[in-house]
């Protein structure tokens, strides 16, 4: 197969499988002129043009049209600002039309009035584009030659990154689309269809293409893909000046942990986060690297294993707590202790009071175009973090405390060892990573697991406050409730992949959510949580 055949493959198969278009559309644009791959390191490009998720200039804010760019905003950490009385340019470019995925409604692309809606497709093109072009591009590189040296190397390296990369898209789509893995019934809970083949599957008499597959099996892939990922960067190991934005065995180890800790198989949880965290790819930065003048997540930071994709948090249109504006929660605040050195270095405080707390520097507020990802990052402090949790719920509390306290000890001055036991170890650890890892991407997936862990289970209900402005500040407010293990934890299936089918695949349910009170006053002040 040469590379016309590649791209007219993916093409195809976005035209048929993904979007529902027709496919004539995208036939007659078929160009005759594409270039053929001749050796792997043709098939590098590809990876590095075709797969990687680039970063992008982000001016608007989470969005329902970047992959996953709206993944910070569904969680406890985030409410919308209401101090002041001059509107946020943020409501026209960002609040009012992400209303769904904020309010948790069962359309996730409705704007505030339900006055239009934006497709909820864009994620799921776009990882399964992804995936598409990595199935090829395996299929293709075993017919290119690979007999020297050197192009062996590439050969091993290009199957690890693949590998990794196809791993990692299908844990995202596993997380928005399928309920939390349950070791009890992930065998019948469905999750997402399994495409691996590099060819068009297509059948004219089948009413529906593709059918979801079982959490069991998207996950014993995953497992699968990170584990040959592993082997191929250990036997050709990524060069130290692509580290940062190319797959590495350490980052392989790091996200293996957390499948592995997502599947509360916690010894082989721990047992991949301790490798991590003996490896010299990276270090926890230390207490000095937190400032209140200066980013802490940015490409020097000593400890970041991996990064690809754009961040929807760091143009300073968002998160400045303005009215049309999010901000942070004051119980996540709170939760700092006053030496804490994050606290005063990832947030500012508008008011005393109430949530009227910014994002400052926790990225590079103000840059556009940040090469840290909010969503698609792996860093040490998270191996710390997966080795403190699989050690507590395995019962190793003199190592989880271990692990935990040195943890601390680089964020925390003056820190003083502490000792926990049983489910109080468990809930420091869960808090510790709240604190840690807030807006990037994890506290949203890590409710839905904590709320079927086996050995600690733990759920709580969510508030959401909308506050909707007109040109002089709020003009009223809405609230909304996630209860506990509300269907809504977990997405439905976008709307082009359920219509596309004669008989569709099976939806998730999810539920209509109208707002607790509406308050048509002036002004509304956010209820603190």
């Amino acid at each position: 197969m040469n590379m016309k055949k590649i791209l007219y493959t993916i093409t195809l198969t976005l035209a048929t499988i993904l979007t529902g278009t027709s496919c004539s559309d995208f036939l007659s644009a078929y160009s005759q002129t594409m270039i053929v791959a001749k050796t792997v390191y043709d098939l590098d490009e590809v990876l590095l043009g075709g797969v990687y998720i680039k970063s992008k200039a982000m001016s608007e804010g989470p969005t329902i049209h970047r992959t996953a760019g709206f993944l910070n905003i569904l969680d406890d950490d985030v409410n919308t600002g209401s101090i002041g009385d001059e509107t946020s340019k943020t409501w026209g470019t960002c609040l009012s039309s992400i209303y769904g995925i904020y309010a948790w409604q069962l359309r996730i692309g409705s704007n505030f009035d339900a006055s239009y809606f934006r497709n909820d497709n864009a994620t799921w093109n776009d990882l399964y584009n992804r995936i598409n072009v990595i199935n090829i591009l395996l299929d293709e590189i075993t017919q290119l030659p690979h007999e020297t040296d050197d192009e062996l190397s590439a050969y091993i390296r290009i199957h690890g990154e693949a590998y990794f990369l196809r791993a990692q898209f299908y844990f995202m789509l596993a997380n928005l689309y399928g309920d939390a893995y349950t070791p009890a019934t992930c065998n019948t809970k469905l999750c997402v269809p399994l495409k691996l083949t590099p060819y068009v599957e297509h059948d004219k008499n089948k009413d529906t293409q593709f059918h979801r597959a079982t959490l069991k099996e998207v996950y014993a892939q995953i497992i699968a893909d990170l584990l040959q990922a592993k082997e191929c960067l250990t036997r050709s190991p990524q060069a130290d000046h692509h580290r940062l934005h190319r797959a590495s065995m350490e980052s392989v180890g790091l996200l293996l942990s957390r499948v592995y800790l997502y599947m509360q198989e916690w010894e082989k949880a721990e047992k991949e986060a301790d490798e991590v965290m003996r490896s010299t790819a990276a270090t926890l930065s230390s207490i000095q690297a937190f400032t209140s003048d200066k980013a802490f997540l940015t490409e020097d930071n000593p400890e970041i294993l991996f990064s690809q994709g754009h961040n929807s948090l760091v143009t300073d249109l968002v998160f400045m707590a303005r009215p049309g504006d999010f901000c942070v929660t004051k119980e996540l605040y709170d939760m700092y202790d006053e030496n804490d050195c994050r606290r005063d270095c990832f947030f500012g405080k508008l008011l005393a009071t109430g949530d009227s707390i910014i994002m400052k520097n926790k990225y590079e507020k103000g840059s556009m175009v940040s090469h840290i990802s909010d969503v698609f990052t792996l860093r040490m402090a998270e191996a710390y973090l997966n080795k403190a949790e699989a050690c507590a719920i395995q019962g190793k509390a003199e190592e989880a405390n271990q692990t935990l306290n040195a943890l601390r000890k680089q964020r925390i001055e003056g820190y003083t060892p502490q000792s926990y036991t049983g489910e109080e170890l468990v809930t420091q650890i869960r808090d510790e990573r709240r604190k840690e890892l807030c807006f990037e991407g994890h506290r949203w997936f890590d409710l839905r697991r904590y709320a079927v862990c086996e050995s600690y289970p733990y759920s709580k209900e969510i508030i959401h406050v909308y506050h909707v402005c007109g040109n002089k500040g709020v003009s009223h407010t809405q609230i909304f409730r996630l209860e506990k293990n509300d269907k809504a934890y977990t997405f439905a299936l976008p709307e082009s992949v359920i219509q596309f089918d004669n008989v569709p695949m099976e939806d998730n349910p999810r539920d209509s959510r109208e707002p607790l009170k509406a308050d048509t006053e002036e002004e509304t002040e956010t209820p603190e949580q």
